[in-house]
């Protein structure tokens, strides 16, 4: 198989990504083109192929849950309230709430990757505090299938990607050894959130943002304790989903 990841900047800052794993050229080629719709403007652009020669499969994603809240106050006190239920402290969830909302690149603004919290005391563990961690070379099996899949249970097709693309990373993530996960788009114009845990499964919360703020994230809550080979596995073992 082969491993197609893409990302593309706009002044510098990163506006899209997305990645595939595909078996054949003519897979390839239509994956390519996908990529190609996928950032709205941008002044580079970088497509990376790679052979794999090993890819590790997961039976089944994390099941999927939605929340609707009228306010973001409410919609961040749930997600708090749910990351609890996966031993993350409370004052631990909310000290990634607020990363999140101010940026968590302290240079200010976002980060590429994801922050390593220490799901207990609230230390951050990634070496790069401007690059974070990274989750990449994953995928479904049958991409198109989910997406048949997830139009029937009502999801709709704006959405789709986003959710395609944030299931399978927040699979990979706990397959890898993540303990739990909160994420919201940077997208100004999206403001649907989610967290995730081996309990929990797969949780999308709206709105975990106001709309047209510019900041976001994933902020991944891991032990201190085999931390190296967590990294490892996010970032260099490939792995495709079979079954939504």
């Amino acid at each position: 198989m082969f491993s197609l990841r893409m990302r593309a900047e706009k002044d510098g800052r990163h506006v899209s990504g997305g990645e595939r794993l595909v078996g054949t050229q003519e897979d390839m080629r239509r994956a390519v083109e996908e990529l190609l719709k996928r950032p709205k403007e941008y002044d580079l652009m970088v497509i990376t192929v790679e052979r794999l020669y090993r890819v590790e499969r997961v039976r089944k994603a994390l099941t999927i849950y939605s929340y609707d809240f009228k306010e973001v106050e409410s919609a961040h006190n749930f997600a708090v309230e749910k990351l609890k239920e996966e031993g993350v402290r409370e004052e631990v969830a909310r000290l990634a709430l607020e990363l999140l909302k101010r940026g968590p690149n302290p240079k200010g603004g976002n980060m590429r990757g994801a922050v390593l919290m220490d799901f207990q005391t609230g230390e951050r563990l990634e070496q790069d505090r401007e690059r974070g961690i990274r989750t990449v070379r994953m995928d479904w099996k049958d991409r198109n299938l989910v997406k048949k899949l997830l139009i029937e249970r009502g999801i709709k097709r704006q959405y789709l990607e986003r959710l395609l693309d944030a299931l399978v990373l927040a699979t990979k993530n706990l397959y890898c050894g993540v303990l739990a996960e909160l994420c919201w788009s940077d997208d100004p114009d999206y403001t649907t959130g989610y967290v995730a845990g081996r309990k929990l499964g797969y949780i999308r919360i709206k709105p975990m943002k106001e709309w047209g703020v510019p900041l976001g994230g994933r902020v991944y809550f891991v032990k201190k304790e085999g931390l190296e080979e967590l990294i490892e596995c996010l970032e260099k073992r490939p792995l495709l989903v079979e079954e939504l």
